[in-house]
């Protein structure tokens, strides 16, 4: 039975490996025109043969973090944007980080799989020390929504969106069938996820004290990744397009990658003054 056990982790680890797809980071200035919005000096910034994926800028703008795949290893990477270097945060033998997330106290929340196939939520310091936030919850996504709780993507048949202490430790399951893209929404105490039960999915943003709910839109259709300016509006892709959404209005394109041989782009995040965007893409 030991034997058994032992056989099926290394499958499902090895197989959670294999399944992460050949992504880069690409970083671009965001501008607002008459036409509406534009992109300019597009770069990829990872260059980096592998996994890199789930950007995040820091709260002052000047950096960011993401997930770098080096040698089959994922740890947490931080690029700077005047220096142009990059500073592997993490260098974990026994496991991979995912998700990395900047935190209230500034510190880094972070998606750790071991190669167990253990997988819990962690907080990082910049010099790699690190210990365990959610200690009994296999969770996939997370983000904060003050600096005591968070909100997060729960691994399960069906996965459930969850508002979680971490100086408790108490959780508490608000809706079941919920996707990955978790989002505190700027200037407001609400937060916003995609809804799975219906078709199509549509994203919504809930009060986390009422716990009330409220349709926003409907997402692209196969696409579930999304973020918010600071202005209030969404982001979204489908394919190598890019689409912005505001309330009152419908989807519209405002930016094409084909020229730089992107195919799909999932993960995107918008700068805090809204003047840049980072996607993780194919």
């Amino acid at each position: 039975m030991k034997e058994l056990t032992l056989t099926l982790i290394a499958i499902l680890t090895c197989h959670f490996s294999n399944a992460q797809p050949d992504t880069d980071i690409y970083v671009m200035n965001l501008r607002r025109s008459a036409e509406g919005l534009l992109i300019e000096k597009t770069e990829n910034i990872s260059n980096n043969e592998g996994y890199d994926n789930q950007p995040s800028f820091w709260v002052d703008g000047e950096s960011m973090i993401y997930a770098r795949t080096i040698n089959g290893q994922t740890d947490i990477a931080r690029y700077y944007f005047d220096s142009r270097n990059t500073l592997v945060i993490t260098d974990t033998k026994q496991g991979s980080e995912y998700s990395p997330t900047p935190m209230p106290d500034g510190r880094i929340s972070s998606i750790r799989l071991d190669t167990t196939g253990l997988q819990l939520l962690y907080a990082y310091k910049f010099d790699g020390d690190n210990e365990v936030l959610v200690k009994d919850l296999k969770i996939g996504y997370h983000a904060w929504i003050n600096s005591n709780e968070l909100v997060a993507f729960v691994l399960g048949d069906p996965a459930t969106l969850q508002i979680i202490n971490v100086n408790t430790q108490k959780a508490h399951i608000l809706v079941n069938n919920i996707g990955r893209s978790l989002h505190k929404i700027p200037g407001t105490s609400s937060f916003s996820f995609v809804d799975k039960t219906s078709s199509p999915w549509v994203i919504k943003s809930m009060d986390p004290l009422s716990e009330k709910s409220e349709t926003l839109t409907a997402v692209l259709e196969g696409s579930e990744d999304y973020c918010w300016t600071p202005n209030g509006e969404i982001l979204m892709a489908s394919g190598n397009e890019l689409f912005v959404w505001k309330e009152g209005s419908e989807w519209q394109k405002f930016a094409t990658l084909s020229r730089l041989g992107v195919s799909t782009i999932t993960r995107l995040s918008v700068s805090p003054d809204g003047k840049k965007l980072a996607i993780a893409a194919e």
